[in-house]
């Protein structure tokens, strides 16, 4: 699969980010054509603007608002965006290279030509989001929530999904047999699993929500 890479040049190396971003927010303009390096901020609100052709290189923000931001050709590498609000946010071509997004909100978001590698977003909340052309690769969303989500033309390698919440949320299409998917949570009737393609252990131990002993 194939997926649009971000498009990032003529960068410009911007000041402390809270005080571009707090400016921005005034005079409700976008954040453009900036790179934010070795930033450090913690509760901080970053939302409602549009991040486009933006690179945040080895920035930890921990537990700051991007509420109804928007994100299209950015680049977060070695970021740490651990217990941050990415809720109704919209990703478009944006790479989470080596990234850590512990317990971060991405509900009700829209996340397409994206590619997350070497992740760690255990704990994370992507309830209701539309996935679309997305590739994970080496990372961990255990404990993750992807209840009630779209999820279309993903490609996973070796991804971590161990007590991941896929409940009314179709895998349909999605293969699973390169990555982990032990305790999984489905609905009742377990239809979340039509058409999910697994290997031979997958299937048996998915077989056992069924009742079905697989020797």
């Amino acid at each position: 699969m194939k997926i649009n890479e971000p498009k990032i040049t003529s960068l410009r190396e911007a000041g402390p980010l809270i005080n571009q971003i707090i400016e921005l927010q005034a005079l409700e303009q976008s954040a453009e054509s900036l790179r934010f390096s070795s930033d450090y901020l913690s509760g901080e609100d970053l939302s409602g603007i549009d991040y486009n052709c933006v690179e945040f290189d080895n920035c930890k923000l921990v537990s700051c608002n991007f509420n109804k931001a928007g994100f299209t050709n950015v680049s977060f590498r070695y970021c740490d965006i651990s217990n941050c609000n990415f809720e109704n946010c919209y990703f478009s071509q944006v790479e989470f290279i080596s990234c850590k997004g512990v317990g971060s909100k991405f509900q009700n978001s829209t996340i397409k030509h994206v590619l997350i590698n070497d992740g760690n977003f255990t704990y994370a909340n992507f309830e209701h989001s539309k996935f679309q052309k997305v590739m994970i690769t080496a990372s961990n969303f255990g404990n993750a929530a992807l209840a009630e989500c779209i999820l279309k033309e993903i490609e996973l390698q070796k991804v971590e999904f161990n007590n991941c919440d896929f409940f009314k949320t179709p895998l349909k299409g999605i293969d699973f047999r390169d990555s982990s998917i032990d305790g999984i949570v489905l609905s009742d009737s377990y239809k979340e699993l039509a058409g999910a393609i697994v290997d031979t252990y997958q299937a048996a131990a998915l077989a056992r929500f069924l009742g079905v002993e697989v020797k």
